[in-house]
């Protein structure tokens, strides 16, 4: 039915489930037609009646929920007043959903192509660098890890107080998750207008109802998964059109992640949880039916007996108590999606069995394994009595967030393992002094080098490295830095900007070089010029190469020149120790 045959008072009816898999009517009231309720775009007003309404009011997990009048479908339930008396709610209508969730043949966007972006303005050790450093902080972890317009989109929040007419929140059902994981990402439901609700995993109705019909047509309750396995996210919404093997849902928003690929599961409702702010269906996901491939303004789309490429995680956690936890799930693939929700079961993992604060160590490493590529290595350790799982938690996706995010073709994430390891004691060490035997040295004569530890117990620990002189130095003063993998990474990026890599294989080269803070590093520095091409440090530079370089009249994003340039850097092995700190010396090189 268009828009304009809508008249008030008229009356209908909509389709929604209540219980179970069976799809029960509700009347419906036209109040008005709201003209251009957002740009180029009307909302139809209605009063909803009949089941549980009156006592509930319009149900998160109705979106989507198909309105019918003189036996024609006019659009989907899918805005509503918070905090409403009566069961008022916006009506998104069908055409609206039609014109810009269907997709001409032969032009439906891929994912891939949407997600090639703008090339990263930054090397990844910058950004791994700054993700930390600004966690360090205090920034908030959900402006690291979601894009400033999803922040600041006023169409994603759920207005608390406000006489707007607002979307219908979504239920987000979530099972094998931590308390501590909840309460920590709160800002990410809220931002993607997600209701949390603890429930069952992905085909956990099959004990409620055996035999439930996956069959969807409108008015049947339709899941969107996002995290599949022991951890499950499922949004809730409800099927308002079916067209062959296309269905339509939620009359809103999931993300607005434009182009998607998300399984889409028939969904169970267990129970009706009415709520003074936000009554909601609490609906677990049946078997897959099919994907989800657009997620627009008007609501989302998708295709049965289609199939999602969904990113495999697996998580072995090492405890305090040294018993070994083993987690696998699947995630969905998206740029702005993934990293999010890598970061929760990353997390979700650490604080299922270990405290969320107090003294702690994480130890994190695994690989990220890329199609027709080298795989990306993650590694670090962290200690602290505030925030370690944080830390750790960020530190696995960060890589994951820049391969993402870097727009080079054929970046595909075929899977990522990880293995963590927990002590629930601080493993801290301060670099206070470092020694060597000689200051006067020789091209390629060996040098041993004496660290000095102080632990959190202020007992002092002594460590000795010998260290190689490189042949063909010149003669004259060279500096002998030693400090942690932060510490010298910091120094290094204040010292000037690294170069941005021009390719995937530059990226991976420069992740799997991203320094860890359980063992010193020594770098040998010259005084000449030097400069960072695609990612890779030359050092000691010609004077006529330097002059091109550094000269004003070019410019290179992929090359920047350095005062000074890094001779040779050495990795001392694995320490007990998490290390702060760094030191200096100058030594003389004879001719």
């Amino acid at each position: 039915m268009p828009v304009d045959e809508v008249r008030q008072g008229m009356k209908g009816f909509g389709k929604t489930g209540f219980q179970g898999t069976t799809i029960e009517q509700f009347g419906v009231e036209v109040l008005g037609v709201l003209k251009n309720f957002a740009p180029k775009q009307d909302m139809i007003l209605v009063r909803l009646s009949g089941g549980p309404l009156e006592r509930t009011g319009v149900i998160a997990g109705m979106s989507g929920s198909p309105v019918f009048i003189d036996g024609k479908l006019l659009g989907a339930v899918a805005f509503a007043f918070p905090f409403a008396k009566e069961p008022i709610a916006g009506v998104q209508p069908i055409q609206q959903m039609l014109d810009i969730l269907d997709q001409k043949p032969g032009n439906t966007p891929k994912v891939a192509q949407a997600s090639s972006g703008i090339l990263p303005a930054e090397s990844p050790t910058a950004f791994v660098f700054g993700q930390l450093q600004r966690l360090a902080e205090g920034v908030p972890i959900q402006q690291l890890l979601l894009p400033q317009s999803l922040l600041s989109a006023g169409s994603f929040q759920s207005g608390t107080g406000t006489p707007s007419l607002m979307r219908i929140q979504t239920p987000l059902l979530v099972s094998g998750t931590s308390a501590a994981a909840l309460q920590q990402f709160a800002p990410f439901f809220s931002a993607f207008g997600f209701t949390p609700v603890q429930a069952g995993g992905g085909g956990g109705a099959a004990n409620l109802a055996p035999g439930s019909g996956s069959k969807l047509e409108p008015g049947s309750s339709v899941n969107v998964e996002l995290i599949r396995g022991d951890i499950s996210w499922s949004a809730n919404g409800t099927v308002t059109y079916v067209d062959g093997n296309k269905v339509y849902a939620f009359g809103h928003p999931n993300l607005t992640a434009g182009p998607t690929d998300v399984p889409m599961s028939a969904g169970y409702v267990i129970s009706l949880l009415p709520n003074v702010q936000n009554s909601f269906k609490l609906a677990v996901p049946l078997d897959v039916v099919g994907a989800f491939q657009q997620d627009r303004s008007t609501g989302i789309a998708g295709s049965l007996g289609a199939t999602s490429k969904m990113i495999p995680v697996s998580v072995m956690l090492t405890t305090s108590m040294n018993t070994v936890n083993k987690y696998n799930f699947e995630l969905a693939a998206d740029r702005f999606l993934t990293p999010p929700l890598m970061n929760f079961v990353v997390f979700n993992a650490i604080t299922a069995s270990e405290r969320a604060l107090g003294e702690m160590t994480l130890s994190i490493s695994g690989k990220i394994h890329l199609k027709n590529n080298e795989p990306v290595n993650i590694g670090n350790v962290f200690s602290s009595d505030m925030n370690g799982p944080v830390m750790a938690s960020i530190a696995a996706v960060s890589p994951l967030q820049y391969l993402l995010a870097s727009g080079y073709d054929g970046m595909v994430v075929e899977k990522v393992d990880l293995e963590i390891t927990s002590i629930d004691r601080k493993t801290n060490a301060q670099l206070e002094r470092i020694a060597v035997d000689k200051t006067e040295v020789r091209p390629g004569e060996t040098i041993n080098l004496t660290s000095y530890l102080r632990g959190t117990d202020g007992a002092t620990v002594t460590e000795r490295h010998p260290v190689q002189i490189p042949a063909g130095l010149p003669a004259g003063l060279i500096q002998l830095v030693v400090g942690d993998g932060t510490t010298v990474t910091g120094s290094e990026l204040r010292r000037g900007p690294s170069s941005v890599p021009t390719d995937l294989k530059q990226v991976i080269h420069e992740l799997n070089k991203l320094r860890k803070n359980d063992r010193l590093y020594i770098k040998i520095l010259s005084f000449e010029p030097g400069a960072v091409i695609g990612g890779q440090e030359m050092p000691s530079l010609p004077p006529s190469m330097a002059a091109l370089i550094n000269t004003d009249r070019s410019s290179s994003r992929s090359v920047s020149g350095t005062a000074n340039s890094t001779v040779r850097e050495y990795e001392l092995p694995q320490s007990k120790f998490v290390i702060q700190g760094q030191r200096s010396l100058s030594l003389t090189v004879k001719p």
